[in-house]
């Protein structure tokens, strides 16, 4: 890539995914969300970091030398918060790789998006797909790469035309086990509470688990209410723990997901101080410039501590992370 070399700070990547878009694709989770969403399953990713990031021309390289993909997906995290990085991006893979497809995630609905930064338009006009608007756990459903029945999948081109085939169902989660031992899973969970109860299962085999940890540096942002839906959730198994003639128990799927979920899906809990704004409302239709200045910028500065937003990865929007 020519000129200055734009940077992404990102959370994880995958090779290939079946469950976040048509057909296989490499998937992209940016780090760092504006928003909060009660509920969020990837909640590893919300912070905004100061790390160096990554250079746009690596991951250009890692997508483009992918074999067998359909497309890319980009989840998070919030991309339009790093829109100007991952136009960069999108064109350089189009420019390797004219037939690779892109879908995105996003807490802020196309509306919004649409009347945003040069920048975020510039990347819808980049999409084959879009998933807009806030994960609100009240109204989780089992949807086709979505969490909740609000989001909407946006066709911004004729790559797709018909893009959820009926039944509009969950694709699924898929796990990962890396080289090192690590234990990934991605998708939109189709029943609330998947991430607290799989790893209640999996903890109850005898693995301690620790979510990766963001890049290093610190949060630029502080906690508030507002997002996903799609998750690549990283874990590292520390070793055995249990009694080893304890009874196994296997975490058998009920309509896409765990048996018996927990009430409650694990999130940045949101608890409203007096004289604190109520969380987001999933009709917020306010820039994502309303929030955090200059958010084409790949680290945005903090935002003001007060201020309402909306969510996918999801998150994630009409029939269409998370």
């Amino acid at each position: 890539m020519s000129g200055t070399d734009p940077r992404l700070s990102v959370a994880r990547t995958l090779d290939r995914c079946t469950v976040l878009g048509p057909g296989r694709r490499a998937v992209l989770w940016v780090q760092g969300c504006p928003l909060r969403c009660r509920g969020c399953v990837a909640a590893e990713t919300l912070p905004f970091t100061d790390g160096p990031g990554r250079p746009v021309s690596e991951l250009v390289g890692w997508i483009a030398g992918l074999p067998g993909i359909e497309g890319v997906t980009i989840s998070g995290g919030e991309p339009f918060a790093q829109a100007g990085a991952l136009v960069a991006l999108l064109d350089g893979v189009r420019a390797a790789r004219p037939e690779l497809s892109a879908m995105a995630y996003s807490g802020f609905r196309h509306e919004t998006l649409r009347r945003g930064t040069p920048a975020q338009r510039a990347l819808l006009d980049r999409l084959d797909l879009l998933v807009d608007g806030p994960y609100v756990a009240a109204l989780h459903a089992d949807l086709r790469w979505r969490g909740s029945s609000n989001q909407r999948i946006h066709r911004l081109s004729p790559r797709y035309p018909e893009p959820v085939a009926e039944p509009d169902t969950g694709a699924g989660i898929e796990f990962s086990v890396g080289l090192d031992g690590s234990l990934s899973w991605a998708g939109v969970p189709a029943v609330p509470g998947f991430r607290e109860e799989i790893e209640r299962r999996i903890e109850a085999r005898g693995f301690a688990l620790r979510a990766t940890a963001p890049p290093p540096g610190p949060d630029r942002r502080t906690p508030r209410a507002g997002r996903p839906r799609t998750a690549a959730a990283p874990y590292t198994p520390t070793g055995p723990q249990a009694d080893p003639q304890a009874e196994p128990q296997t975490a058998g799927p009920r309509t896409g997901g765990p048996e018996a979920p927990a009430p409650h899906p694990p999130s940045a809990r949101h608890t409203r101080r007096p004289g604190h704004p109520n969380p987001a409302r999933p009709d917020d239709s306010r820039s994502p410039d309303s929030r955090t200045p200059d958010t084409d910028a790949p680290h945005p500065p903090a935002a003001p501590p007060h201020t309402n937003g909306p969510r996918t990865p999801g998150r994630h929007t009409e029939g269409g992370g998370q």
